[in-house]
């Protein structure tokens, strides 16, 4: 087991909050807030809490969708 900690920013909203992800490989552990970031301080709302759940959703997309016959199909 690899566990490493990644530095990034929450994309779902326009405030860019800066995020610590703990991940294995692919799966990741936790997205926790990162209290060195120079904007959010250390604040995380709920939506970037969720981010993990986000990512490992069933029904996300994952690849590209290509519009046939006025249908979209995976590409």
């Amino acid at each position: 087991m690899t566990v490493r900690k990644s530095k990034s920013i929450c994309h779902i909203c326009e405030a860019g909050c800066g995020v610590v992800v703990t991940s294995d490989n692919r799966k990741i552990l936790s997205v926790r807030p990162d209290p060195e970031d120079i904007f959010s301080r250390g604040y995380l709302c709920p939506k970037g809490a969720a981010l993990k759940e986000l990512h490992e959703d069933r029904d996300r997309i994952r690849t590209p969708l290509v519009r046939r016959n006025g249908k979209l199909e995976l590409s």
